[in-house]
């Protein structure tokens, strides 16, 4: 006799598979958005440096770590250019997440990142001061903050806080979380002024 087949269940397998899978997510998937470009700072070059300094190393509450218990802290980062595709560029612990989008956001205004520290070279540093993100109720709110400077010679020669926050409703799963962790994030590498910092440190 053959088996009737019922597509009802089929479905119904697939949506627990799929809900398990996502609940053995170890990485988070942002995605970060290039401005469009400009050659305003051609021909400059730095090096990048980027530090910790965050006073809480939690990233999640209570509640939002339940969503990602199996969250090994690395970022899964997407480039994504005007008009274009988003690319893959690797996964990253949080400082290197920071620096991989600043170097990209530097290359869009056509700055040089050398690899190697240079006495004559100025020092493009990146303190990640607070990285957030909270399940409050039905909504994830992410608060993220950070400072950018220009070291010469050793000394400060201009420095930009730059913060930001938001909020959305939870939906089933976790990218609810990656939208708004991807949005905050493109958001505030975006607002830097690079152009005013390099004016302010006389560059």
């Amino acid at each position: 006799m053959r088996k009737r087949f019922y597509p009802e269940m089929f479905i119904l397998v697939l949506v627990i598979l799929g809900t398990f899978a996502c609940t053995k997510q170890s990485y988070i998937n942002v995605t970060y958005q290039l401005p469009a470009s400009s050659d305003g700072l051609a021909g400059r070059t730095v090096f990048i440096e980027t530090r910790d300094l965050r006073s809480d190393q939690e990233i999640f509450n209570a509640p939002a770590k339940k969503n990602f218990e199996y969250f090994t802290g690395l970022f899964s980062l997407s480039l994504e250019k005007p008009d274009t595709t988003a690319t893959m560029l690797g996964a990253y612990p949080l400082p290197r997440l920071f620096e991989t989008a600043m170097k990209q956001r530097l290359a869009q205004l056509h700055v040089k990142v050398t690899d190697e520290r240079s006495p004559n070279v100025p020092v493009f540093q990146i303190k990640i001061n607070r990285f957030r993100i909270n399940l409050d109720g039905q909504k994830w709110r992410a608060d993220i903050s950070y400072e950018a400077n220009l070291s010469e010679d050793a000394h400060l020669v201009a420095r930009e806080v730059v913060s930001g926050t938001a909020e959305r409703v939870k939906i089933v799963g976790s990218g609810g979380a990656e939208k708004i962790i991807g949005e905050i994030f493109t958001e505030i590498i975006n607002r830097l002024n690079v152009e005013r910092l390099f004016q302010q440190a006389k560059l």
